[in-house]
């Protein structure tokens, strides 16, 4: 079996099974463990109510507990009610859509031969699933490359 990308870090790990996309770091795990929750709370309506029953009966055994948790905490109150601010504020007022490009593309300084081969796509910024990718060098006499390496665009 051939070492995969980690999904939470991108370090590359040899999987125990085709399934395994998350390497055995405690944040990498603690990572898929809360996407595999965030996942199953907005999918699953029966585990949904689980979680709402649960904390509605913690909440009935620590009665008081936000407040005395705030009174104790006042910098954090503090913090939450600005960010909560910053929240309402967004969800009122939609920001625009960021910027399209986000990485240069046209840096590259080799030729194309050198670039062939299977490579794995892992997201840095964009979220998004790593991916595996068979890249091929196309002719230089092909008149579509030359059209575009001269800056105009072909279709």
């Amino acid at each position: 079996m051939e070492e995969n990308p980690c999904l939470c870090c991108g370090r590359f790990f040899l999987p125990c099974n085709r399934q395994q996309q998350y390497c055995s770091l405690p944040a990498c795990q603690q990572a898929r463990k809360r996407n595999w929750q965030r996942d199953k709370f907005q999918n699953d309506p029966e585990y949904r109510e689980s979680q709402r029953l649960s904390q509605q009966k913690w909440l009935q055994a620590n009665p008081g507990y936000y407040r005395h948790y705030r009174r104790n905490n006042p910098a954090k109150t503090r913090r939450n009610r600005v960010l909560q601010r910053i929240r309402n504020r967004r969800r009122r007022h939609p920001s625009p859509a960021p910027p399209q490009l986000i990485a240069k593309m046209d840096v590259r300084k080799r030729s194309a031969d050198e670039f062939f081969g299977h490579y794995w796509l892992v997201p840095e910024i964009a979220k998004m699933d790593a991916a595996k990718i068979y890249i091929h060098a196309i002719s230089a006499s092909c008149e579509q490359l030359q059209r575009w390496t001269r800056g105009q665009r072909c279709l």
